[in-house]
């Protein structure tokens, strides 16, 4: 069996012949990278030479796990017209700033790109939510979708491919905004970020439209922000499960499997997505002391309908010996992988400075406890 074919049976909750293993590594990746080229990660960030999800590709590969590659793109095109300059540079970093003409006025946003870590945002689009939110609106209605996947070649039968769909709206506020100024939003300006939700579901809505006509294995829904660690379970209902009900409504209906992932404390978020949503595969499952899953309850709670992927915690990765990573996953695979419907996978993102051990004694272990046998069955 192929590891493509491996992870659609598991993303599908059916069983293949081993459980698939699929990590989230791409810190890890960017390391490895980085050690062997001796070049600095803006390379990869700023100037995509390599691209990060080639760099992705190759860390799976030398793990030797399935690829879930989630880096697929819809073509899309724009007539917006931006100025981009680098305004410093030093030999600890980058720092970029992009001009947007709308007829509003600019848009101005600074990205910092570190020599040896991954880039961030030093000025948001959104400085001032009455001035600004018409100028990044105005720009996103300047968007042609075109059902085209643009994606590595690099997998081929070794993964899946996924589309990354659009955010729920608390992600892509605070990706405007900063985490602090798009929370106190919703609280200071509730009619305002009504209107803007509005106008953000119906982009989200024609966007998957489109996307959904290319046919893709599976379409991705990054959440992290959307994570209960973040906002009030009253803000994932009001702001998030719309978005994700109907990204999984028109996946279901095309025939694409959904993948969403929200970090953190997320019990009530995998709750409200099991009863009311048409979401196939959740992750990452994160259980204490960075999250509130227990991987054998949520088995038992969801594990009929979802695909589980998940959830050796990354601060075990980072923190403890190869022989408790080995003991952790031998557990989740007991907990999580009768019956099938279940990758394993990192419990989120490990840090850059994870030991090589404990990565390779959690694929090792995979391997070595995976084999599915007819009790499983």
């Amino acid at each position: 069996m192929t590891g493509k074919e491996r992870l659609l049976l598991a993303f599908r909750n059916k069983q293949p012949d081993i459980v698939p293993i699929a990590p989230d590594i791409d810190l890890i990746g960017m390391r490895w990278w980085h050690e062997k080229t001796k070049k600095p990660w803006w390379n990869v960030f700023l100037y995509g030479d390599p691209s990060f999800e080639d760099v992705y590709i190759e860390a799976n590969k030398k793990l030797g796990c399935e690829i879930w590659d989630y880096f697929g793109r819809i073509r899309s095109e724009s007539g917006v017209k931006s100025e981009k300059k680098i305004i410093a540079q030093t030999d600890a970093a980058i720092t970029r700033e992009v001009i947007t003409r709308t007829p509003y006025g600019d848009l101005r946003n600074v990205t910092a790109f570190p020599r040896d870590a991954p880039p961030w945002s030093m000025e948001k689009h959104v400085k001032d939510i009455h001035r600004d939110w018409p100028k990044l609106k105005w720009v996103m209605e300047q968007a042609t979708f075109y059902p085209e996947i643009t994606a590595s070649s690099k997998v081929g039968e070794s993964g899946v491919i996924g589309v990354t769909g659009r955010t729920p709206f608390p992600d892509f506020w605070v990706s405007c905004r900063g985490a602090e100024k798009a929370i106190l939003d919703f609280y200071d300006y509730p009619e305002l970020m009504d209107d803007i939700f509005r106008f953000y579901r119906q982009y989200v809505s024609g966007f998957i439209k489109i996307a959904v006509q290319a046919k893709p294995e599976v379409i991705w829904i990054p959440g992290s922000s959307s994570s209960l660690s973040l906002i009030s379970p009253e803000i994932y209902r009001k702001y998030s499960l719309p978005i994700v009900r109907e990204v999984t409504e028109l996946c279901k209906k095309a025939g694409v499997l959904s993948h969403a992932h929200t970090c953190g404390k997320s019990g009530k978020v995998v709750e409200m997505n099991y009863q009311e949503t048409d979401l196939n595969i959740m992750e990452p499952l994160e259980g204490p002391p960075t999250g509130d899953m227990d991987l054998k309850a949520a088995k038992e709670k969801f594990g009929d309908k979802f695909c589980l992927k998940g959830n050796i915690n990354t601060v075990l990765l980072h923190k403890g010996k190869p022989k408790d990573i080995k003991a952790a996953v031998q557990q989740a695979i007991a907990d999580a992988a009768p019956g099938g419907g279940f990758v394993l996978s990192t419990g989120d993102s490990p840090g850059s400075n994870t030991p090589d051990a404990n990565i390779c004694a959690m694929v090792e272990a995979g391997r070595e406890y995976g084999k599915y046998r007819l009790k499983c069955m």
